[in-house]
């Protein structure tokens, strides 16, 4: 029950017709409530109240009218459009808020809008999004419509500083940044909403810079999949619960994407002459599970796709791939480099019972170490150590905490572990033998042994408050105090006695 009611409270999540069918019987009391308001309006009218008041009532619903109108009709030409040419009723998140029509209307611009225009667009925009209640339908729309607009200033502005340069021929829909396909991919290459196949030679195409989407150019107007890149930037995290399935009966039977009608019978029976035959229905469309999102697809909108679930490696360290929808994979795929699982976080047992966990988290506490060096030394900055070395994993050396999928699958089969010990014996052997880096090295303050140590060394303690070295040992004698905090505290102590006693005139 905890399952289903996070998925009620999280309905972005949910494609549109899953939230029609959430939403249903709201949109209904609704639109019940509004008639009885206009019958008793109406009946109020004739008995007691103004004809002032019931023109400016009808007036205002004319404006309202006119605005729906106006905003329907310009969602079919203009560049900047999330599925506008949904039906008013519609209750989908990508659907235009009622609340913001009439902004709606002040923020349309078209392709020939100037550079002022724009900006001031994106201030009135901004605006909106303070003002709107956080984590609510408005503030959605009005986060993903700043984000065309912002797309579409920066186009503007290289053109203004370029004249020569050309407006990219991109076509914005759905939150997609469409692009024609240039070069054909040695592969097969499937439209995404038709699940038909790409001819590149004969077909005029599009891919989306952003998730991978392809589509014919015939589809293009179309889809209704939003792009999954605005997807995971407004959740930027993984599902963390293991295939939270909601059933068909919540779906009404219909594909969470598309809404096609979904149904197991694909044979029903026919008697003949007393002998009792199975007639195939052609028309019968078989339910595929999405492990990742729980939801139920038709065989367009779930290709039988295999992916790792984020949510089983997390919970249950399983990496079996299983089945999941276009929209889950392509939500994947966007998540699979980012460092936003908190694994320690989320499962702690997992530390203790996988020991290369273990050994990776020790060897990011010492590269952590190794950083304060090598961001100061000017030697490794020119031979770019730390840019050759790591590459683009910089969040390997910036915390313990932060992994992304494809870290753990690389512990997983042994590729990080390797990965992170080569760093290490790279780093290791600049500082060493660096004359900038080795003279920060430390002297043990406990037994002042003329040997140097570093604080990423194995037997090694640094203090978190002043950063010095310690053999650990030297440290477990002194019970766990650092005689460099407790020098500088004295020190501390002696400056304060001196200041107060040059106060009195001592």
């Amino acid at each position: 029950m905890q399952t289903v009611q996070n998925l009620k409270d999280g309905l972005w999540n949910l494609p549109s017709t899953v939230n029609n069918f959430l939403g249903r019987e709201d949109t209904q009391s609704i639109s019940e409530v509004k008639e009885n308001n206009g019958n008793d309006n109406q009946d109020a009218k004739t008995e007691s109240e103004p004809e002032d008041e019931g023109i400016a009532n009808s007036r205002d619903s004319v404006v309202i009218s006119k605005y729906q109108d106006e905003a329907m009709v310009h969602s079919t030409n203009s560049s900047l459009s999330y599925g506008y040419e949904v039906e008013a009723n519609d209750q989908s998140p990508h659907t235009i808020p009622f609340a913001l029509i009439r902004e709606h209307w002040q923020l349309i611009l078209d392709h020939e809008a100037s550079i002022p225009e724009m900006e001031n667009a994106i201030a009135r925009c901004k605006d909106l999004v303070i003002r709107s209640a956080y984590d609510s339908e408005e503030r959605k729309w009005l986060v993903r419509y700043l984000i065309e607009l912002r797309h579409r200033l920066r186009e503007l502005q290289e053109v203004d500083s370029d004249p020569d340069a050309l407006l990219p021929e991109t076509k914005i829909i759905q939150g997609h940044h469409f692009e024609k396909y240039k070069n054909c991919p040695p592969y097969k290459v499937h439209c995404d909403h038709c699940s038909g196949i790409i001819w590149n030679v004969l077909q005029a195409s599009y891919v989306c810079t952003d998730c991978s989407f392809a589509v014919h150019h015939k589809c293009i107007r179309n889809i209704i999949r939003v792009c999954a890149h605005i997807t995971t930037t407004e959740r930027n995290t993984p599902i963390d619960c293991i295939c939270p399935e909601i059933g068909l009966a919540f779906q009404k039977y219909t594909c969470a994407e598309c809404g096609v009608q979904l149904s197991y019978n694909v044979s029903t029976a026919v008697s003949c002459f007393g002998f009792e035959l199975r007639a195939e229905k052609l028309t019968a469309n078989v339910p595929r599970l999405c492990d990742y999102s729980g939801l139920y697809y038709c065989s367009s909108c779930h290709w039988n796709d295999t992916s790792v679930i984020p949510a089983r490696v997390m919970n249950n360290w399983d990496f079996v791939p299983r089945k999941v929808g276009r929209a889950s994979l392509q939500q994947i795929r966007l998540l699979y480099n980012r460092p936003i699982i908190n694994l320690e976080e989320r499962n702690p047992r997992l530390f203790d019972l996988i020991h290369r966990l273990a050994v990776i988290k020790k060897l990011r506490g010492k590269l952590i170490q190794m950083r304060r060096y090598l961001n100061l030394c000017r030697i490794a900055e020119e031979q770019r150590l730390l840019r050759d070395t790591i590459g683009l994993r910089k969040h390997l050396m910036r915390n313990v905490d932060m992994y992304s999928l494809a870290d753990l699958v690389g512990v997983e089969n042994g590729c990080l572990l390797e990965f992170l010990q080569k760093t290490h014996d790279a780093f290791n052997m600049h500082i060493r033998n660096c004359l900038i880096c080795s003279g920060k090295a430390y002297i043990c303050e406990v037994c002042n042994n003329e040997e140097v140590i570093y604080p990423f060394d194995d037997a090694v303690v640094s203090c978190e408050r002043c950063n010095s070295a310690t053999h650990r040992v030297c440290h477990i004698r002194k019970n766990l105090k650092c005689m460099k905090c407790i020098r500088l505290k004295k020190r501390e102590q002696q400056n304060r006695n001196e200041l107060l006693d040059a106060a009195n005139g001592n």
